[in-house]
């Protein structure tokens, strides 16, 4: 019999898949399953890999549906409304940014130093230059030939990433490789090698680097948060869509800005009291 609490979270986990600034590690947080989620992710690789299987299983299911609906909306919302869509992605980065702050020196048994606000900073320099990289982000990939779907399948791999570390978001990770609009679009049309192709990515990567970027959260804790924070706020220059013209339609972006700082925050102040379990030992 199927656990409808554990499909209704996995629901809530999809939905926020397709949205850059939002990552789904953080939602399981919020809702108490982040701990059990990463211990069955590990079991994946090991002998108890049924007993991970039998709890991934519902939180796929409600995942996928989800992933589905969000990702009719956000194609709607992107084609009608492109710039207060980036706006309101913009609002959401900035908002998470004060709780990665705090759970970087919650979970860390050190203080930040000159080493760690150095690469702060390089990590946000690296990640903002990528704008001014010859990347068409909202442009959608056709006429793949094999090396494009190697290029979406290491995109699939590093946006994996966002399944283990709270605050970073797949959808921004694709959206930094300019993947993003490919995906949404391949989702939306059933372009079934796209997807198989980006599915395999994020698969492999969950197998196989879950129990790396576990130890180096574990070895590492701040110098990773550290990272984190950088690449997060850089994202915010490659996700800014131009200055808005008009005046209702710079009021309805500086609204959506203002909505998607506040979800944020309202979501990061949530996680604290939660607490946040970094490292499942295996």
């Amino acid at each position: 019999m199927l656990n409808w609490k554990a499909i209704f979270k996995g629901m809530a986990m999809g939905t926020v898949e397709t949205v850059p600034g939002v990552s789904s590690s953080t939602i399981a947080v919020l809702m108490g399953i982040y701990e059990r989620l990463i211990e069955a992710i590990g079991q994946l690789t090991s002998k108890r890999w049924k007993e991970g299987i039998a709890y991934l299983i519902p939180i796929g299911i409600g995942m996928f549906g989800g992933f589905i609906v969000s990702v009719m909306v956000i194609k709607y919302l992107l084609e009608h409304y492109f710039q207060p869509t980036h706006f309101l992605f913009m609002g959401l980065v900035i908002g998470i940014l004060p709780s990665l702050w705090r759970t970087a020196r919650t979970e860390s048994k050190e203080s930040m130093r000159l080493r760690h606000y150095v690469l702060i900073l390089l990590s946000l320099l690296a990640v903002a230059a990528t704008r001014f990289l010859d990347v068409e982000r909202d442009i959608i990939m056709t006429n793949l030939t094999a090396s494009d779907y190697l290029f979406l399948f290491v995109s699939g791999w590093l946006a994996s990433t966002a399944l283990i570390l709270p605050g970073i978001s797949g959808a921004l990770i694709l959206t930094l490789l300019g993947v993003y609009y490919t995906a949404i679009s391949a989702i939306s049309s059933m372009n079934l090698p796209v997807i198989f192709t980006i599915g395999a990515g994020i698969v492999a990567g969950v197998l196989i680097t879950s129990r790396l970027v576990r130890f180096l959260l574990q070895r590492y804790t701040l110098l990773m948060y550290a990272s984190m924070l950088g690449l997060v706020a850089g994202s915010i220059v490659v996700l800014y869509p131009g200055y808005p013209v008009g005046a209702l339609n710079s009021l309805i972006c500086v609204i959506a800005l203002a909505a998607g700082y506040w979800i944020a925050l309202i979501a990061g102040r949530v996680k604290r009291g939660r607490g946040l379990p970094v490292v499942i030992e295996q």
